[in-house]
């Protein structure tokens, strides 16, 4: 089970540059995540309560809100190497969880008890520096995030964030796997407005979409679609000299 847990810890920098005290204390008090902690696919809901932050070693958590409607917002995602401020405030400060964390396919992470979240916070500076660095890197993330549903197009969004897994792929032909639920989530808007643009990018070459699956066919056609449209010349509307 340590050998589990220091793959894990290895992730992270607090453990990896930090003193063979504060390592040894990590791997008395880490363990791996098992089945009985993922709830159909969930870490926690809002209102839930949680005694316990997850280490990421492999895969991700995916944090959002939704609405009564169903449309949410996807507002990060908890890589290898980094610690949800959510999940940290409900386990400090005993309070409800605000939003939703849902644990990827290829999850594997850690799980860290209150008791031991506030020894290591007490002990060692640099759990206690990294978990305070965290929280204001992710405030950053979020406000980012909202930013951009506010002041760019859905459009623009979306063709954005699939640009970014493109270049994210390692297969030989760029390939996405996410749900149209999982980019309306990311990009923040409606299933039905991607599942559209989605069969418009598809309709000039630009993708091949499958199940679960999209692939890139002409990423010049793709970026096209991202530059301002050129105003119709005056010529072109029917106004002018006769």
């Amino acid at each position: 089970m340590q050998d589990i847990s220091d793959r894990i810890l290895r992730e992270y920098s607090f453990y990896r540059d930090g003193s063979s005290e504060l390592r040894n204390a990590l791997l008395e008090h880490v363990r791996p995540l098992d089945s009985k902690d993922v709830r159909n696919g969930h870490l926690f809901r809002v209102g839930d309560r949680c005694d316990s932050i997850y280490l990421v070693g492999k895969g991700n958590i995916r944090v959002y809100v939704s609405g009564m409607s169903g449309r949410g917002v996807l507002l990060y995602k908890v890589r290898a190497g980094q610690i949800c401020p959510i999940n940290m405030r409900m386990v400090l400060a005993k309070t409800v969880a605000l939003a939703h964390a849902d644990a990827s396919a290829d999850l594997v992470a850690g799980v860290l008890k209150r008791s031991g979240v506030r020894e290591l916070s007490a002990r060692f500076g640099e759990f206690h520096q990294f978990v305070q660095q965290s929280v204001a890197d992710r405030f950053e993330e979020i406000i980012l995030r909202i930013s951009d549903i506010t002041t760019r197009s859905v459009d623009h969004r979306l063709i954005g964030l699939l640009l970014e897994e493109f270049d994210n792929s390692e297969k030989e032909r760029p390939t996405i796997e996410m749900t149209n639920d999982d980019l309306a989530l990311a990009i923040g808007t409606a299933r039905e407005v991607v599942n559209r643009k989605l069969h418009d990018f598809e309709r000039i070459g630009a993708l091949k979409l499958g199940r679960g699956r999209i692939w890139l066919e002409d990423r010049a056609a793709l970026q096209s679609l991202m530059r301002p449209k050129r105003p119709e010349s005056v010529g072109s509307i029917g106004v002018g000299p006769r």
